[in-house]
């Protein structure tokens, strides 16, 4: 089995066969991967870069002062403004099969859109995950496909030209791909919510977000916050379930945050606010009585427990005095170990055959909610009302 890093862009495979436009536009959806947009940056006249997350662009950035590129632009978005279509000589995309099928069906739209008329859309797919499937939804938007080369575990890079009409796509920043409703009874009370491909638990309530939601216990009117929302199901499940809670929803992901808000708005929760941050930027200086999180274990397919181990050391800072935190995850991660450094009491409130909940009590004040990558907070749109 291939050990490589399949997230990632085979640059030999760019290098040998991407003529850049020496003065021309360049459009890169690398999703988790820095490299292809900074190799752009290094041949094109200019480039803009799209990131759906804020750690994702806050490390970009990052990446391309260090390397002192000052020809690339970096967006917190999944798709060009609408006033930008039809105006990039190149799109470089590395298709994010990690997303599901949809995401990557928009992401070819989107480039198919992006592209002037004599543009080429360049992209790099893997055999075993997908490949066949995309390189089909790519023919059904372009009428010139063809494979250039294969490389690095099965990695193929595949140049389209000459878009079909289309009809036009969502607009900019719509969150992802349409996904189903679900009505869900938890807690007493009933929340509809709309999922999304690429958010997290595009089709289902995942599990664990369940077990969690049954064992949170909040005092009554509590202020708590849902970290890495997603959706909103947690933390609107919660609202719903004791009218005088108040909620503070935040999320990295841009699409996830205007799902959360939109299905905010449709269950008519005006005590709830959902706001971008990266982990707790956007909230360090409020307190809550409780903090709720459904801890993330990956990027894309790859296992990472970073994240998850920043959300546990940074909750007592945002914490008052007397507050606790519940965190559920796949029972067989250790998160206990890093949870007793920053609370003086973990205790293990539920579990099933998969998941725990970790009830964390008593902050240790001096712990301190670790800084983001490169930026403090972007702007959150207003809350949504019904």
């Amino acid at each position: 089995m291939s050990s490589v890093d399949t997230q990632r862009y085979y640059l030999p495979l760019l290098r040998e066969h991407v003529p850049l436009p020496r003065r021309g536009r360049v459009l890169e959806l690398g999703y988790y991967d820095p490299h292809g947009a900074l190799w752009a940056a290094g041949g094109a006249g200019q480039v803009l870069a799209l990131r759906p997350s804020i750690d994702l662009v806050a490390d970009l950035h990052r990446r391309a002062r260090e390397a002192d590129v000052t020809n690339l632009d970096v967006r917190l978005a999944v798709r060009p403004e609408a006033f930008e279509h039809g105006t990039f000589d190149l799109v470089l995309l590395l298709a994010p099969y990690f997303l599901g099928n949809a995401p990557v069906r928009q992401a070819l739209e989107v480039a198919a859109a992006a592209l002037t008329r004599g543009g080429v859309l360049y992209f790099q797919v893997h055999r075993r995950r997908g490949g066949d499937t995309f390189e089909g939804y790519a023919r059904s938007l372009f009428n010139e496909l063809s494979l250039l080369g294969k490389g690095g575990g099965q990695r193929r890079l595949l140049r389209a030209a000459d878009p079909r009409p289309s009809l036009p796509g969502p607009p900019a920043g719509a969150a992802s791909v349409t996904g189903p409703h679900l009505e869900l009874s938890l807690r007493g009370a009933t929340v509809r919510l709309r999922l999304a491909a690429g958010v997290f638990s595009a089709h289902r309530l995942d599990p664990g977000s369940q077990l969690l939601v049954e064992t949170v216990e909040l005092p009554e009117g509590a202020r708590f916050l849902d970290l890495g929302c997603g959706a909103g199901t947690i933390g609107l499940a919660l609202a719903a379930a004791d009218g005088r809670a108040r909620g503070i929803l935040v999320d990295s992901s841009r699409p996830a945050v205007e799902l959360a808000q939109e299905n905010a708005a449709t269950n008519g929760l005006e005590s709830v606010e959902v706001r971008l941050s990266d982990g707790y930027a956007a909230v360090e200086n409020e307190r809550f009585d409780a903090i709720i999180s459904n801890l993330p274990a990956h990027q894309g397919h790859r296992s990472d427990r970073s994240i998850a181990t920043t959300f546990i050391t940074g909750a007592p800072a945002v914490l008052r005095e007397g507050g606790a935190a519940w965190f559920v995850a796949n029972r067989a991660l250790p998160y206990e170990p890093v949870a007793a450094q920053a609370f003086g009491e973990v205790r293990v409130a539920a579990t099933d055959g998969r998941y725990k909940v970790l009830h964390c009590l008593q902050p240790r004040r001096s712990s301190r909610a670790p800084r983001p990558l490169g930026v403090a907070t972007l702007p959150h749109r207003p809350r949504l009302r019904a």
